[in-house]
């Protein structure tokens, strides 16, 4: 009896990939960022790279994110939303450029 090639143990993830850019309140940007960070650790949410600059309107974070499944960055979100001192967040589809 032949070995079927996907066994149910080893599906491959659907791992979903997003840049959440987020605005800080200038005056609790660390304190905020440090809640950021926590939340998505506490949600199961993988960060790949962080970028932290002064913007116009308050500190711009850019995170690079992965989950197994888009229902878990959904989520993430509408945490982050919630959270003291984050202003705003839009979230992109993360764009690779070609090597």
């Amino acid at each position: 009896m032949p070995i079927p090639a996907v066994q149910p143990d080893n599906l491959p993830m659907n791992t979903e990939q997003r840049t959440f850019r987020l605005r800080l309140d200038r005056s609790s940007a660390m304190d905020a960022a440090e809640a950021v960070l926590a939340t998505l650790r506490r949600g199961g949410v993988q960060l790949h790279a962080m970028r932290m600059a002064p913007g116009v309107h308050g500190m711009n974070l850019d995170l690079d994110v992965a989950a197994e499944g888009e229902d878990a960055l959904v989520l993430a979100r509408m945490r982050l939303c919630n959270l003291i001192g984050v202003l705003k967040i839009r979230v992109q589809q993360r764009v690779y450029a070609p090597i």
